[in-house]
């Protein structure tokens, strides 16, 4: 993570030691919200949850946005917005129901929010701290909750961890990724309103989707490509509007 900032950001590990108390609440948060994707997804089929949390995520997100933060939206981007949301949520949602008892909307609840928390975390540090800063402090914060959960909850899973040579190159790759796609948000939260950059966020399942055909030969139906141009519309409204 240090090595990909280092490369994007030569000046990056200057702001090491200036603690980002915004990123590090955004690791306890995104610690939290990963277990409860975790129960979720053990009591509900991945193809059921993640349309609703995720689409119900990006609204109370935009709707943050908007109260909190004072942004405004146009007419048109209001419905650049919601037609990139009805793409996505169609293009995720497969065959299956979200069971509604007590549990299973407790849970999504709880990760509609701690989701919502991060990203509007994520958008007061990209505005008040450098953004390297705020990336260096944030997976510290993650791996110091993380690991706190895991040792209270997990604790077999965490010694795990220590098998370094056994599962290095999966994560050294994710990570890579992962350091690029964060200094890419952070950069569009600095620039742009958090309900924008939220409501074109939840596109990158098309691109995925394209990752998908294009190396590991996944089928892409008529009816995928045909979302992926409507969301391309809405992004398009997004941006004249």
């Amino acid at each position: 993570m240090v090595f990909g900032l280092f490369v994007f950001n030569h000046t990056a590990l200057g702001g090491f030691f200036d603690v980002s108390w915004y990123a590090i609440a955004w690791g306890g948060f995104f610690a939290i919200n990963m277990v409860l994707q975790k129960i979720l997804v053990s009591r509900v089929e991945t193809n059921s949850a993640y349309p609703v949390t995720s689409s119900l995520g990006s609204v109370v997100t935009i709707l943050v946005g908007l109260t909190l933060l004072s942004e405004s939206v146009s007419l048109i981007q209001t419905v650049g917005i919601v037609i990139i949301l009805i793409s996505v949520f169609i293009y995720t949602r497969k065959d299956g129901s979200f069971p509604l008892d007590q549990n299973t909307v407790l849970l999504a609840v709880g990760i509609i929010t701690s989701s919502t928390i991060t990203k509007y975390l994520q958008k007061l540090g990209a505005i008040t701290d450098s953004i390297s800063q705020f990336m260096i402090w944030q997976y510290v914060g993650a791996i110091i909750f993380g690991s706190i959960i895991a040792y209270v909850f997990d604790s077999d899973k965490l010694r795990e961890v220590a098998h370094i040579k056994k599962y290095w190159k999966g994560p050294m790759l994710i990570a890579g990724f992962t350091v690029l796609g964060s200094w890419m948000l952070l950069e569009a939260l600095a620039l742009g309103p958090l309900s924008a950059v939220f409501a074109v966020h939840p596109a990158y399942t098309f691109v995925a989707g394209i990752v998908g055909y294009v190396l590991f030969k996944e089928k892409l139906t008529t009816k995928k490509i045909l979302l992926a141009i409507l969301c391309v519309l809405g992004i398009t409204l997004l941006n004249i509007g």
